[in-house]
């Protein structure tokens, strides 16, 4: 794969902008050299060197990114389910563009718990949107952008549904990798990036996302409503276990929970913001009281979640974000302006922010004052606010076709 870097850093383009340019460069020195006068001189306000003498070397040089922390962002631009899309790094510091790397179909993103990789689990046709398929893992570094581990999978087991964040996750320790696989039976790749290769798809029943709670275990969410606890080896043979059911059929949980592995915090909306939280430390799902984001009269009002990525949750703060606004039902997924703030433990509401802007994804970073990210599809911006104000303080626009998962480090 090719990785393209972004606007004015200095960081490694694309083979194919590459091409381009040398191309669009042989042009204008072919037609620099029509009009160059045999004995030298001046073209476009600039000496040249007489006829026959060499042009001087350009001293150039490649830029790093700063290092990562844990304002870095990753948005990645699925771009309605194009063949070829990006994800673009962004300093959320800065508000800052930092570079651009080329992805495959419905690409999951990966960010290093300490940020100092990341990575994607993507696919590719040889011709394209048809021809030979190719399942494949990709790491780049944080700093250059290059790849480190590149890794490709056999028979095409990746589950192309779309950008779910939690479909492909890391253990702790960064050294394994962990992605869903639907046909032809429900399985889960352990990929190890030590060894650079698929270890063994692992048979689990019924069961979707993947949340690690330590480096040989994980939790996935089952069809009944209850939760799924896989114990595996470094060798791929794992034990399951199932829990209790912790919510009814009819509580719909969106697909795009937020999860912080540090925390060991599952956190799930439902369409009506009735909302769950599992603690998964100790290699145990522990059950919290679910609370409701909205009151009945709220909710007759039409007050409810909407969006991609509708929740987010701040560990040291203990405080879980909300997107939201008034809409009808099974519109939950079309893009909302506002976001509700509460606290973790009791679900008390304590904030209420007006983005002033539809939003379809949203995040926050995991410092002491953190940053909240909004991001907007149909604006192709990321909008970045202070978490405890609600203060637009920056935006990074231009993002793709149509950007919609946003990525940070559980730092």
């Amino acid at each position: 794969m090719t990785h393209a870097h972004g606007r004015s850093t200095g960081l490694p383009i694309s083979r194919a902008t590459m091409a381009g340019a040398a191309t669009a460069l042989a042009l204008l020195l072919s037609a620099t050299a029509l009009a160059q006068p045999a004995g030298g001189g001046r073209i476009g306000g600039q000496s040249q060197p007489p006829a026959g003498q060499e042009l001087p070397v350009d001293d150039t040089s490649v830029e790093q990114a700063p290092a990562p922390n844990a304002r870095r962002i990753y948005v990645s631009d699925p771009a309605h389910f194009a063949v070829l899309t990006q994800l673009f790094t962004i300093d959320g510091d800065k508000g800052k563009l930092l570079g651009m790397s080329d992805t495959g179909f419905v690409p999951n993103t990966v960010v290093a718990s300490d940020g100092s990789f990341f990575g994607t689990a993507s696919t590719v046709w040889s011709r394209l949107g048809h021809g030979k398929r190719t399942d494949y893992i990709e790491i780049l570094d944080a700093r250059t952008h290059n790849p480190i581990i590149d890794i490709e999978l056999p028979k095409d087991p990746r589950f192309l549904v779309g950008t779910y964040p939690m479909m492909t996750t890391l253990t702790p320790d960064n050294k394994s990798l962990l992605f869903y696989q639907f046909s032809p039976s429900p399985a889960v790749g352990l990929v190890s990036l030590t060894d650079k290769k698929l270890v063994k798809m692992m048979d689990v029943p019924d069961c979707y996302h993947i949340f690690p709670s330590d480096n040989n275990n994980f939790f996935m969410h089952c069809r009944d409503g209850s939760m799924l606890k896989v114990t595996f080896k470094a060798d791929g043979s794992a034990e399951r276990k199932k829990t209790q059911v912790f919510h009814k059929e009819d509580e719909y949980l969106y697909n795009t929970p937020a999860y912080s592995a540090k925390a060991g915090r599952i956190v799930w909306p439902t369409y009506t913001g009735k909302t769950f939280q599992v603690d998964v430390t100790g290699n145990e799902a522990k059950f919290m009281p679910a609370f409701e984001a909205f009151s009945d009269e709220e909710k007759a009002q039409g007050w409810a979640p909407g969006g991609w990525q509708v929740v987010a949750y701040h560990r040291e703060s203990d405080r879980v974000f909300l997107l939201a606004d008034q809409r009808a039902k099974w519109t939950h997924k079309s893009p909302s302006r506002f976001v509700f703030v509460f606290e973790g433990k009791t679900g008390k509401r304590l904030n209420k922010i007006d983005l002033g802007h539809e939003t379809d994804s949203i995040a926050v970073s995991q410092d002491k004052t953190p940053q909240l990210y909004a991001l907007s599809s149909a604006q192709k911006t990321l909008f970045i606010h202070d978490a405890e104000s609600g203060k637009e303080v920056s935006k990074v626009d231009r993002l793709g076709h149509s950007p919609l998962v946003i990525n940070t480090s559980d730092m």
